[in-house]
This record gives C-alpha cells, sequence and structure tokens, in this order.
C-alpha cells in the first residue's frame, strides 16, 4: 500500500491541489483581503511554529521552496530577517534530504524520469573543477529544480557542507528578492 501511495504521490497532490482550488473559486470571499487577514492575525504565536514546521518539512513532500518564503514574507512582515532565516534552515533541510535519502519517496526515481537530460549533465559537470560554481549558479536559476542538483551531488560524493554552501549562495537573491516580495503583498493585504 505505502508503495502504491509514493508511486501516485504527485498524481494525488495534483488532485488535492485542484479539489483545494475548486473550493477557493466557489468560495471567493475565502480569499478576499479582509478574510486572508484575519486568518494570519488570528493564528497569533503560533503561526511561526506551524511556519517553521512546514519550512523544514516541506521537501518531505517535493514542494518547491518559493510558495514557503513567499507566504513567510506575506505572515511575518514585520520579521523579514527571521523568515530568511527559517528559509534557508528549509532549504538546507530539503537539501539533506534528497542529498542523503535519494531513495526516501522514490525521489531518485522520480528526479531519473523527470529530468534524465539534466541529471546526466550535472554528472558530468560535477565532477570538474568548477563544481562548487555550477551548484551556486543552479540554485540561483528559479526555473530549475535543486532538488536535482542536490541529487546529484550526492551521487558524485560532494560533501554536504560544499553542497549547502554553494545552495545557500545561489539561494540568497531569490529567496531575499521573494522575502521582499511577500513583505509588500502582505502589507497590501493588511491595509
Amino acid at each position: 500500500m505505502r508503495a502504491l501511495l509514493l508511486k501516485h504521490f504527485n498524481t494525488l497532490w495534483i488532485v488535492l491541489v485542484l479539489v483545494c482550488a475548486g473550493v477557493l473559486f466557489a468560495n471567493p470571499d475565502w480569499v478576499t483581503r479582509e478574510s486572508i487577514s484575519n486568518f494570519l492575525n488570528g493564528l497569533g504565536a503560533l503561526a511561526l511554529v506551524v511556519y517553521i514546521v512546514l519550512s523544514l518539512s516541506r521537501a518531505l513532500l517535493m514542494i518547491p521552496c518559493t510558495p514557503f518564503v513567499l507566504a513567510g514574507g506575506i505572515s511575518f512582515p514585520d520579521m523579514p530577517f527571521v523568515v530568511v532565516v527559517i528559509s534557508f534552515a528549509g532549504i538546507a533541510a530539503g537539501a539533506y534530504l534528497v542529498y542523503s535519502f535519494p531513495a526516501f519517496g522514490s525521489y531518485d526515481e522520480f528526479l531519473e524520469e523527470r529530468y534524465p537530460d539534466k541529471i546526466a549533465w550535472l554528472k558530468q559537470k560535477l565532477h570538474g573543477p568548477y563544481a562548487f560554481w555550477i551548484i551556486a549558479g543552479w540554485s540561483f536559476f528559479p526555473l530549475v529544480p535543486t532538488d536535482a542538483i542536490c541529487y546529484v551531488a550526492g551521487l558524485v560524493k560532494i560533501t554536504y557542507k560544499k553542497l549547502v554552501t554553494a545552495v545557500i549562495i545561489g539561494e540568497i537573491p531569490l529567496v531575499t528578492i521573494y522575502v521582499y516580495l511577500g513583505v509588500e503583498i502582505g502589507e497590501w493585504l493588511r491595509i
């Protein structure tokens, strides 16, 4: 049963997203500025704890960090530095999961099936002298999966310290932009 669930996880995730989108479409009053603001303000101190748990565990579900970084900026506009730190902790946790346990949740199969050309290219490039900068550059580019570079880094035996340092250097501009964009959106929602 578990293997079947893991095999069809992406399909289940898409169905869940579509159901949620349908519910929100049927109830547009749930996504007004006032309702979102009231929801965020109603969570109080628990909101930060929930955000930390979600940021650290998002990699278990193969969810990109971008929505979580934006949500952090929206939810905590008065604490952008805290959101940045939590975001980087989530990125490091996700990198560790994919790097150290690629078979967990069938990440290895998913990445090999979905990105075979990118995986082959990365395997070749990460054996070269510019591996650190390739990882940083890959992490900086928002249209490619950072999980793929973490997976390949584990395959070619790059140290985790080198990997996470390069990933965080590459992610610094993106996370900073996303947090401040989220803060602006958050301020707009609270007007």
